[in-house]
C-alpha cells in the first residue's frame, strides 16, 4: 500500500515526481545562485553528504553555462531511500522478500527470484510516444548536460548516475548497469564497465562477432530503476521486471527508435549510440570512493548519435568520493535487499555487515549459525560464488551471537580466536577470517541460574544502574 507525505504519494515513477516528494517531505533545499560545474558543485554535494545524517537532497537551479538543473544526493540517507521505493520501512521490504522467496518452493535462489519476477504483472509495459524521446538536442548533444568535474586531478567531465541499456547479440538478454562514462565531446564519450558486469558480457560478444555495440544511457526515470542500475541482479533477472516486483506494478518503458534498446519512458535524457570494436581512448584519471585517484586507462568509446530529453528536464547526478557519501546508502540497500537471497541458499547466515569504510562490497562480516558444520573454506566458496559477496576481499566469519556492528566486539573475537594457525586463508587477492568457537569451546558467562536469581534481586542490592 502507498503511503503518503501531506498528500504526495510516495512512489514516485519519475525523477520530477520524486523532486517533488522529497520537497513535501523537507528533504530537499534548492540552491538558487549561479554554480560552477567544473569543481564547485561537487565541493558543496561532498560538504553536505558528509554532514548528519547524510544531508539534504540538493537542486541546483542555475548552473553556469548549462540550462538544465542538476539533483544530486537524491538517495542519501535511509529516510530518502525509503521514499524512493514508496517503503515506510526498509526491513518490511526485506522481510516480504524472505517470505515471497520462502513460498516459491524453489531449490535455489535463483530460481525462486525467477519465479517471483516473471507473472505477467511485473512485466515492464512500453509506451507509443515515450517522455524522454520528447525533444531531440543532437546538435547540442553531451555539450548539453552539466556533467561535473568532480575533484581536481580528474581527466574530465563524467556521468555518474546514469543507467546503461545493452543487450546480448544473439540471446538478446538486456541489461541495464551503472558504469562510469566521461565526456569528451559534443558526440563522444568512455564507457568503463566493471570486469564480469552485464555491459562488459555483451561488449565482448558484440565485439566477437565483428560489430558495433548499441547502447542507451537514460538519466533520470523511476528512482527505483536508477538503484537497480547498481545491483549485480542474477543472470536472467531484468531490473524492469524485479523493479516491477518491488513496485507491485509494471515499469513504463519505452524502446530508442534505432536500436530497439528499452529506457524507462519517464526519463529526463536518453543518450543513443554504438560502440565501435578496437576504438579507445585514455579515460581517467578518475577520484574514486577508494580516496585516490583511478589511473588513466583505455576504455571503449561510445559515438553518441542521438540525444533525446522530455520537456523541463533535470540532470541527475551522484559524486564518487571518500565516504561517507551517498553511495553508501544505496549500498546499504543492496545489501538489505538481496541478504534474503543468500540466506535461501545459505540459511546458516543468521546476519550480515559490510563496512561502509570497505565500501561494502570489500569486506563481509557473517554471523554463522553455530549448527552450521561446515569448515571456514567450504564457507568462504558458497560466499564468494554469491552475486552479493563475490568481490569481497575480506570475509570475516564470526558466532551468531556477536554483535557484527560493534567494531570492539568483534575485534575482541578476532584478536583473542584460538586458532591462529588455522584462523586465515588467503585465495589470490581474498582473504577469509574464521574468527568463530572452536568446537568444543567453552564459553565464559555466569552460571544461568544464578544470574537470573541476581536480576530478581537487583533492588534488594541496592545498585543505581541495571545490566
Amino acid at each position: 500500500m502507498d503511503v503518503s507525505v501531506r498528500g504526495v504519494s510516495l512512489r514516485p515513477d519519475d525523477l520530477q515526481k520524486f523532486i517533488t516528494v522529497l520537497e513535501e517531505a523537507g528533504e530537499l533545499s534548492r540552491v538558487r545562485c549561479p554554480v560552477d560545474p567544473e569543481l564547485e558543485i561537487a565541493t558543496i554535494i561532498n560538504a553536505v553528504c558528509k554532514g548528519r545524517g547524510g544531508g539534504q537532497a540538493l537542486l541546483f537551479e542555475n548552473v553556469k553555462g548549462y540550462p538544465l538543473p542538476l539533483a544530486a544526493n537524491l538517495f542519501g540517507s535511509p529516510t530518502r531511500l525509503a521514499l524512493a521505493l514508496g517503503a515506510g520501512d526498509l526491513s518490511d521490504l526485506s522481510q516480504r522478500i524472505h517470505a515471497d522467496l520462502a513460498a516459491t518452493g524453489a531449490k535455489d535462489a535463483v530460481l525462486a527470484l525467477k519465479a517471483l519476477v516473471t507473472g505477467e504483472q511485473h512485466q515492464a509495459v512500453y509506451a507509443d510516444n515515450a517522455l524522454c524521446f520528447g525533444q531531440e538536442i543532437t546538435d547540442q548533444g553531451l555539450n548539453a548536460l552539466p556533467a561535473l568535474k568532480s575533484w581536481p586531478g580528474d581527466g574530465g567531465r563524467y556521468l555518474t548516475l546514469g543507467q546503461v541499456f545493452t543487450c546480448h547479440p544473439e540471446t538478446h538478454l538486456e541489461n541495464c548497469g551503472m558504469y562510469r562514462v566521461q565526456v569528451v565531446g559534443r558526440d563522444r564519450a568512455l564507457l568503463r564497465c566493471h570486469p564480469g558486469s552485464g555491459g562488459a558480457e555483451h561488449l565482448a560478444a558484440w565485439h566477437a562477432r565483428g560489430e558495433a555495440m548499441p547502447v542507451a544511457i537514460a538519466l533520470g526515470g523511476p528512482p527505483i530503476m536508477t538503484w537497480l542500475a547498481g545491483v549485480a541482479l542474477p543472470g536472467g533477472v531484468t531490473e524492469s521486471s524485479f523493479a516491477g516486483y518491488l513496485n507491485g506494478r509494471s515499469l513504463l518503458m519505452g524502446r530508442c527508435q534505432d536500436s530497439r534498446l528499452p529506457v524507462p519512458a519517464a526519463s529526463e535524457v536518453v543518450i543513443e549510440g554504438r560502440i565501435l570494436p578496437g576504438e579507445e581512448l585514455l579515460e581517467g584519471p578518475f577520484g574514486n570512493h577508494t580516496g585516490r585517484y583511478i589511473p588513466a586507462a583505455p576504455a571503449p568509446v561510445i559515438r553518441v548519435e542521438k540525444v533525446s530529453m522530455r520537456e523541463g528536464a533535470v540532470y541527475p547526478c551522484t559524486l564518487v568520493g571518500p565516504p561517507p557519501m551517498e553511495n553508501i546508502h544505496l549500498a546499504q540497500l543492496t545489501t538489505r535487499i538481496l541478504l534474503p537471497l543468500l540466506q535461501f541458499d545459505h540459511p546458516w547466515i543468521h546476519g550480515l555487515h559490510m563496512p561502509p569504510e570497505s565500501i561494502f562490497h570489500r569486506a563481509a562480516m557473517i554471523a554463522v549459525a553455530a549448527d552450521c558444520g561446515l569448515s571456514g573454506e567450504e564457507i568462504s566458496k558458497a560466499l564468494w560464488s554469491s552475486a552479493l559477496l563475490k568481490n569481497s576481499r575480506l570475509l570475516l566469519l564470526l558466532d551468531s551471537d556477536v554483535a557484527l556492528r560493534d567494531p570492539d566486539q568483534v575485534y575482541w573475537r578476532v584478536i583473542n580466536t584460538f586458532a591462529w594457525p588455522a584462523l586465515h586463508r588467503i585465495v589470490g587477492d581474498k582473504v577469509v577470517l574464521d574468527a568463530r568457537t572452536p568446537r568444543g569451546g567453552r564459553r565464559v558467562a555466569p552460571a544461568e541460574e544464578v544470574a537470573e536469581k541476581v536480576q530478581r534481586r537487583w533492588q534488594e542490592y541496592g545498585l543505581i544502574e541495571r545490566p
